[in-house]
């Protein structure tokens, strides 16, 4: 039960790098548009823009629009995640260190940082972190994740700090389908320590 509660919480809830005659046919949303005020949950969602795939990982940027300015980061996930969930259960080999890393692909990370802050009631920092942010991943998949398949894969991502008020967790959903990356709030008292972890 311990286990089950650290991943399930407070919360219920394509090979070669795309062309750029792909990406531009991409048309972005407003990262919010999905909300909904009633659940008061700040998650929001990116459109795959362009995919590169190595020996281990698939690296996406993943962008989105927020009050009229582009935002987006670069997420880069291991390919050799294993299924979290065995009969309905977590699995006790499912942690995955270093399993995605979170990286700024420039201006568009900066907006990022402070619309997150903006939607997370958080002081707005100036600029996204320049050092590649790393978390430990649990795949909440009864299957492996195969990011080479059109499915929807969801990862709950643990941001280990030195400085324990920082260790936060969100969870990261990919849906390989539809070319799309949601980052959604497991708890609302990781907001402060994310928008630190995100912008040091």
């Amino acid at each position: 039960m311990g286990l089950f509660s650290l991943l399930f919480g407070c919360k219920d809830g394509p090979g070669k790098a795309q062309q750029p005659s792909e990406a531009s046919k991409i048309k972005l949303e407003e990262i919010t548009s999905r909300m909904d005020p009633k659940e008061g949950w700040s998650d929001i969602f990116f459109k795959i823009t362009s995919e590169v795939k190595t020996d281990s990982t698939h690296s996406y940027v993943a962008k989105g629009i927020y009050n009229g300015k582009m935002v987006g980061l670069r997420f880069e996930v291991r390919s050799d995640i294993k299924a979290g969930l065995i009969e309905g259960k977590p699995a006790q080999n499912g942690f995955v260190g270093d399993a995605v890393r979170i990286e700024s692909i420039g201006q568009e990370s900066d907006e990022l940082i402070k619309a997150l802050a903006e939607l997370y009631k958080q002081p707005v920092p100036v600029a996204f972190t320049k050092r590649v942010i790393s978390a430990t991943a649990f795949s909440l998949n009864a299957m492996a994740v195969d990011l080479d398949r059109k499915d929807q894969y969801k990862l709950k991502l643990f941001f280990e700090e030195n400085d324990q008020d920082l260790s936060s967790e969100l969870y990261l959903n990919i849906d390989t389908d539809k070319g799309e990356i949601e980052l959604a709030e497991k708890d609302e008292g990781y907001r402060e320590p994310i928008i630190k972890v995100f912008s040091r």
